[in-house]
């Protein structure tokens, strides 16, 4: 998920943010991601280990 051209159309994030954007995406990801389901074919489970301000991040 490297190659910025997997970003939708829609998306209104300016381009030069997008990059940062992933990234901190991937750093909670790295962090904090416990598990992952799908429970139904257009829904996505996402588990995280709880902090104090995770959901802020």
């Amino acid at each position: 998920m490297s190659d910025p051209a997997w970003v939708p159309q829609s998306c209104t994030l300016p381009t030069e943010e997008r990059p940062l954007r992933a990234a901190e995406w991937d750093a909670l990801f790295d962090e904090r991601l416990i598990s992952l389901s799908r429970p139904e074919p257009l829904r996505l489970r996402l588990d995280l280990a709880g902090r104090p301000g995770v959901e802020e991040q």
